[in-house]
């Protein structure tokens, strides 16, 4: 059967959510999902890969119209995923290709992801997809009400 992409839907939270806690054996609750996940956000966006109606794949991508950088307007993604069963098909590949041609169709000049140093497969995957390995550090800062 074939994959399908489509955006995320309020209707399909709880099986965006079973699928993000297959993969990385935890995720928000529920009732976060439900409160703050907003369809057709202007600037965040949720596609999710469909086997038979079956969650199996997942990538968030984010919209970033800054004009400060050559590589500006760009797009950074994240909470990339597929399930054990849907590797080895193409729902990663359909994924990433669906964040390339929404960047060449709206005129964005990157795609930017960061990948912990450990994950040799994503990065291995990655490098096939054509990104270029950069030598970039990564901070966060928590900040709690």
């Amino acid at each position: 059967m074939d994959i399908e992409l489509e955006y995320l839907k309020h209707q399909d939270l709880t099986g965006y959510k079973t699928m993000l806690d297959d993969v990385f054996n935890d995720s928000q609750p529920l009732e976060h999902y439900q409160k703050y996940y907003q369809e057709n956000h202007p600037t965040v966006k949720v596609v999710v890969a469909k086997k038979e109606g079956e969650i199996v794949g997942t990538i968030t991508f984010v919209l970033i119209d800054t004009f400060t950088s050559p590589l500006d307007p760009k797009i950074e993604f994240s909470n990339f995923a597929t399930t054990p069963a849907a590797r080895g098909t193409d729902a990663a590949t359909l994924l990433i290709q669906f964040v390339c041609d929404y960047a060449k169709t709206h005129g964005y000049q990157s795609i930017n992801v960061n990948c912990f140093a450990d994950a040799k497969r994503a990065h291995g995957f990655y490098e096939k997809m054509g990104f270029k390995k950069l030598d970039q550090m990564r901070f966060q800062l928590e900040v709690t009400p």
